[in-house]
Order: structure tokens, then C-alpha cells, then sequence
């Protein structure tokens, strides 16, 4: 486990862009990347992750034929005029998505650290996640997983 928050696996990395067609085939033409998971119609769940009523999201999950590593692309729309420059929606924005086995602890510590809740703890099938503001402004998702075993992408920890 690493530091307060006991993360055990970085889980993936995230960027938003503003066509998911076009990033998709960059990542699979160009870097060899495979679709591992693909959503083009999330609605409540995403509105609650980032906090924002009415936002869409159509989102995939691409696997690295290097090393492994998951990059989550995200493409939203019906992000109401006038939201924050530095949210997660918009295209190149990133965040970091950290594995652990206790959200509720983790997240305590990662607030105790000066970090801030994006929006909500949401459960999704694979786990309760929840985005975070980290104390320096960048994007921060815990997942909650279960050390033991395969990740819920089929990757496995080290």
C-alpha cells in the first residue's frame, strides 16, 4: 500500500477529448492500444462523478500493448455554459485513477491532506469511485477495488 490513502495500483489514466472516434482510432492505429470497455451513453452516473447536472459522457477504456496501463478517454457534452475551465469535461483535461481498498479511509486522508471532493461517491459496477481536486489543483480518482485478484479491466497489479 502506498502513502495516507493506501492506494495499491495506479488504475488508469484519464484525458478528455473532443472526439472520441478520432482519439480511439489514434490510440489503436497509431500506439497499438485495444478497447478493453466502452460506454457512449453515460448519463447519471458520470453526473454525479463530476458534479454537474445534464452533462453526458461517451467514454472507452483502451489497454496499452507496452505495458499494460489503461488510458480512459472521455468525450462530454451538454456541459453547461459558464462551468469551471479546470473540470474534468473538457478536452485536455486530465486525471489519475488510484486503486484502493477502502474508499471511505482513503478519501479521509486524501481530504485530510488538503485535497476536496469533485463530486460524489458513485458506484459503478466495477466499484465505488469518487473524483477528487488534489491540494496542488490536479484530478485525482480513487476506485475502490479489492487487492486480491484480477483488476476488474484484467489487469493485474504487481
Amino acid at each position: 500500500m502506498a502513502g495516507t490513502s493506501d492506494a495499491w495500483a495506479w488504475h488508469h489514466s484519464g484525458f478528455v477529448v473532443d472526439d472520441l472516434d478520432v482519439a480511439l482510432r489514434f490510440y489503436q492505429q497509431t500506439l497499438g492500444f485495444e478497447v478493453v470497455f466502452e460506454d457512449r451513453h453515460m448519463t447519471d452516473l458520470i453526473e454525479r462523478t463530476v458534479g454537474i447536472s445534464g452533462v453526458r459522457c461517451k467514454l472507452a477504456q483502451c489497454r496499452s500493448p507496452l505495458s499494460g496501463q489503461i488510458v480512459e478517454l472521455l468525450e462530454f457534452s451538454e456541459v453547461p455554459a459558464g462551468t469551471d475551465s479546470r473540470m474534468p469535461v473538457w478536452p485536455g483535461i486530465g486525471h489519475a485513477c488510484y486503486l484502493v481498498e477502502n474508499i471511505d479511509d482513503s478519501l479521509a486522508a486524501l481530504l485530510a491532506a488538503g485535497g476536496s471532493t469533485i463530486g460524489e461517491v458513485v458506484t459503478f459496477p466495477e466499484g465505488r469511485a469518487v473524483y477528487c481536486w488534489s491540494p496542488s489543483g490536479t484530478v485525482v480518482e480513487l476506485e475502490e477495488q479489492p487487492r486480491q485478484g484480477a483488476l476488474v479491466t484484467g489487469v493485474e497489479a504487481s
